[in-house]
């Protein structure tokens, strides 16, 4: 018999069921691939006083019947200047994997990304975005399940530094915007509202890496899908209807 789990927005960081789904995004990411934990503990705080317009912030958590703690959890944002949705982590206890608890999750972060662009007065919410590693089999099931164009651009979190061995990938998942590609200007507002308001680095300019990523854009038009990816895409787009 398969036990229910029910998906619970937490709203107050001072609850227990917020510091255990903290907790578990601590132990699932290393220092570097992540914000402070007392920044995501500020962030609920802000949505709860109501200090917050336009950049929402969401935590997520799956629970199990009969459980206290969470078996699953995704965070993120809606970024109001680009209306895009930015899913920041996804971790899933490892007791709980191959439960499909990500395929409950993250479409139910999309709804309420969604609800917040319609609050916004937007027809519907442009993209969801998201970042990974360059060879993480997540990033081809996106591509092939869900149409995430992997964007033209040698992509840098905060944590990293340039020429070091690690890379990532910046996704976008089309929703109510399905262009291939998008103006130059467009992706450069989308990574400094990434750095700025998703991992709130006060003077993103300040960094290299990020200024290493506007050097990448300059006299480009357009940035379209990542070269990479371009046999994937188009075996994906040969075999939809």
């Amino acid at each position: 018999m398969t036990v229910p789990v029910r998906i619970v927005e937490i709203r107050d960081e001072r609850e227990p069921l917020a510091e255990a789904a903290l907790d578990l995004i601590a132990e699932m990411f290393a220092a570097h691939e992540r914000q402070p934990i007392s920044e995501l503990r500020s962030e609920i705080a802000e949505r709860r006083l109501g200090v917050l317009s336009g950049y929402n912030f969401h935590l997520l958590t799956a629970v199990y019947d009969g459980e206290t703690v969470p078996a699953g959890t995704i965070a993120g944002l809606y970024l109001d200047g680009v209306n895009a949705g930015f899913i920041t982590y996804l971790a899933v206890r490892k007791q709980y994997r191959g439960q499909r608890l990500a395929r409950v999750l993250r479409p139910r972060l999309i709804e309420v990304f969604r609800a917040d662009s319609r609050r916004e007065e937007y027809d519907d919410l442009a993209w969801v975005l998201g970042e990974v590693r360059a060879n993480s089999p997540w990033l081809r099931r996106l591509v092939q399940t869900r149409g995430a164009i992997p964007f033209d651009l040698d992509y840098y979190h905060p944590g990293m530094s340039l020429g070091g061995p690690e890379r990532y990938v910046l996704y976008r998942q089309p929703i109510g915007d399905h262009r291939r590609e998008l103006p130059a200007e467009l992706v450069r507002r989308t990574l400094f509202a990434i750095y700025r308001r998703g991992y709130r680095v006060r003077y993103p300019l300040n960094r290299d890496i990020f200024n290493n990523m506007l050097e990448q854009l300059k006299g480009r038009d357009y940035v379209g899908p990542h070269p990479d990816y371009a046999s994937l895409l188009a075996e994906t787009a040969s075999s939809q209807p």
